[in-house]
């Protein structure tokens, strides 16, 4: 019997529940446990993810890497996004929590760049990527440093947004959705509040700029730029860096990416995307490797996956 989008939503939705509740008692070192072995068992069940992620990690790294390295950090690749997964069915529990408090460990590394950008406009734009728990430094910096805009793509079941929502908005982050979120984010921005812009997944070709990511051509999603030039706003590169601990988490700000107001969209791209690559470098397991990042311009890579 076929099952219907509205019922597959539901069955989701249930399970979901189901893990969201054993989630919130589970201790986080046990969690977290049971976070790898399911990242684990994903990489050896999901195939069609796990060949997308090798083929990336070949084309990025070339000959820097053997094939066994290749191996290893996409196991552990599977391991962090079963920890994440588990992470954000434990973080339900804080719709329930008191207010400010946040039952999870971050602690902040290079706030004086962040504090640096904000002394030249009340509104900063941060520039992240689908790379570690960033739902963990949103919250953090939503509810101890400043209100956050995040523009995403709604997740198709309900039940699974409206937990996402229900989390961020309680503590100081406010989702807008990409068909109408840029209207929103320039209002936001305008009364003082930060926006950050996940710059890392391909464009299409008619809006993204060519450029270059791990030495290859690649199109660019040059909103970060677009949005610092026309609002002379600062950009300020952040990332979530999980721990040795595998617990504990790090929200860490890089220096200002500084552009002069003259310079072109696709050269501020450019550095965006040196700087994005540079945090990949130094920490391959942390980014979603699962995506078709060289798509559109070097499309025999996914062929056989």
């Amino acid at each position: 019997m076929k099952i219907s989008p509205e019922q597959q939503n539901r069955l989701i939705a249930a399970a979901s529940a189901a893990f969201f509740r054993v989630a919130r008692w589970t201790p986080l070192s046990m969690g977290l446990m049971g976070g790898r072995l399911m990242g684990a068992a994903a990489c050896s069940l999901l195939s069609r993810h796990r060949n997308i992620a090798v083929a990336n990690l070949k084309f990025a790294f070339q000959n820097e890497k053997s094939p066994s390295e290749i191996q290893r950090i996409v196991y552990q690749n599977f391991e962090q996004w079963g920890m994440i997964t588990f992470e954000w069915a434990h973080s339900v529990r804080l719709v329930h929590a008191q207010p400010g408090e946040l039952p999870f460990p971050v602690r902040v590394k290079g706030l004086a760049h962040l504090r640096a950008a904000r002394q030249k406009s009340k509104a900063v734009l941060l520039l992240s990527a689908h790379f570690g728990n960033w739902e963990y430094g949103h919250y953090y910096y939503g509810r101890h440093i400043h209100t956050l805009n995040f523009i995403v793509r709604r997740i198709d079941n309900p039940y699974l947004e409206s937990c996402r929502v229900a989390n961020n908005t309680r503590y100081g982050v406010s989702i807008l959705y990409k068909e109408v979120g840029l209207k929103a984010a320039i209002k936001n921005l305008r009364k003082g509040q930060d926006l950050v812009i996940f710059a890392d997944q391909k464009a299409n070709p008619r809006e993204g700029v060519t450029g270059r990511f791990f030495g290859r051509n690649s199109t660019s999603i040059p909103l970060v730029a677009s949005f610092a030039k026309k609002f002379q706003l600062p950009i300020v590169p952040m990332f979530v860096v999980r721990q040795n601990n595998g617990r504990d988490h790090v929200l860490t700000f890089l220096p200002e990416l500084e552009y002069d107001p003259g310079e072109d969209v696709a050269q501020i791209t450019q550095r965006q995307n040196d700087i994005i690559e540079k945090m990949i470098r130094q920490h391959p397991d942390h980014w979603l490797w699962m995506h078709r990042r060289w798509k559109t311009e070097y499309p025999e890579i996914y062929e056989t996956n």
